[in-house]
């Protein structure tokens, strides 16, 4: 029997939440399907187990980034035209794939209220052209947003998976570090809110007891540094860059800290309740992961989004009242456990096979 043929698109494999949502579902699905990765441009950060297809134009000026969208368009109608998928998902850098006039699936995985501007006249816009068959949303808040703010009721709910295996296969490895330590984990980018972070830990009382290490890389490394430095927190701050197996980071962290300013369904928040880890979370944008994961004093405790000094407050109790750090503790894996990949697959092929078809 012939498998269909599905082809992802994302524009690179970056160690981003988004790319591993797209490798973890590449691995599963492709026990089912002929799987296509298309990238638009390096990096590569992931092993890839499925096809994957570099086009080969990379970002750069914004003049270089209007060339790139006709470029990928172009690109992506003669690959589309050689490999005649079954079936096509854009999981970011949505636009092209749409201008190919395909039919296609978009997926949206933050607010789409947020900056930059262009994204809202393209929710206005090209998301309604008749080739988009299918919006898929990772949380309830944005297919709210995208219903009553832009008219898009073509949506669908998938959340973004996490591997509990693989995981587990990582939780085996030796503790990275000797001293204790507060944790986060995300692209070093103004949205991760690490710099309220950081003046957070500064404010606390927690800064003479633990380090803080913040796992990721991204463009805000020089300003947080810089802020570092400011606080004269040097020798109590880490930024180690992207690591291989951040989960082992997570067994082993005092606590979890997700500052984020704004997010949709956080990946790695959800990889570390997978990890047992005691977890602060900002309740961010009113659309992300609290009003679907994330319970008060359950499996977490929810601050406001930039505010340094609740998270401060937030992260002194929890460090100290030990009854309440085992109770999030003892929750936090079987609060994600219904987000395995081999549940959510279940998903996204009930929607190849019966509500999408070419």
């Amino acid at each position: 029997m012939v498998m269909k043929k599905i082809m992802l698109i994302v524009p690179s494999f970056i160690k981003g939440g988004v790319e591993r949502v797209v490798n973890t579902l590449s691995k599963r699905l492709k026990k089912y399907y002929d799987v296509y990765v298309v990238i638009y441009h390096k990096p590569i950060e992931y092993e890839v187990e499925s096809t994957l297809i570099n086009l080969e134009t990379p970002t750069g000026s914004f003049g270089r980034k209007i060339k790139n969208i006709f470029c990928r368009v172009i690109k992506l109608k003669k690959l589309i035209k050689e490999i005649s998928p079954d079936f096509i998902v854009s999981f970011m850098g949505n636009l092209p794939p749409i201008l190919t006039l395909k039919p296609v699936m978009v997926s949206i995985h933050s607010n789409p209220d947020s900056p930059p501007l262009y994204r809202k006249i393209l929710l206005k816009t090209v998301y309604k052209f008749s080739n988009v068959k299918k919006i898929i949303t990772v949380s309830k808040g944005i297919e709210k947003k995208l219903n009553t703010n832009y008219n898009l009721k073509n949506t669908k709910i998938i959340y973004n998976p996490i591997d509990l295996n693989l995981i587990d296969q990582k939780l085996l490895a030796l503790k990275p570090f000797k001293f204790d330590y507060i944790l986060a984990v995300g692209r070093l980018n103004r949205q991760r809110g690490h710099d309220i972070l950081i003046k957070s830990f500064a404010k606390s009382s927690l800064k003479n007891k633990v380090k803080l290490v913040i796992l990721g890389e991204g463009k805000e490394r020089k300003n947080l540094e810089n802020l570092i430095n400011d606080l004269k927190i040097k020798n109590k701050v880490l930024l180690p860059g992207n690591m291989e197996n951040p989960f082992v980071y997570m067994k082993y962290a005092q606590l979890f800290i997700h500052s984020s300013r704004c997010e949709g369904l956080s990946v790695v928040l959800l990889e570390a309740l997978a990890c047992n880890v005691a977890v602060i979370t900002t309740n961010c944008c009113e659309i992300g992961p609290p009003y679907e994961v994330m319970e008060n004093e359950v499996n977490s405790l929810l601050v406001p989004s930039e505010d340094d000094e609740l998270l401060k407050d937030a992260m002194e109790r929890l460090y100290h009242d030990k009854e309440l750090y085992m109770k999030l503790k003892s929750n936090a894996r079987r609060s994600v456990e219904r987000f395995d990949v081999k549940n959510i697959v279940k998903d996204w092929i009930s929607l190849f096979e019966k509500e999408y078809c070419l």
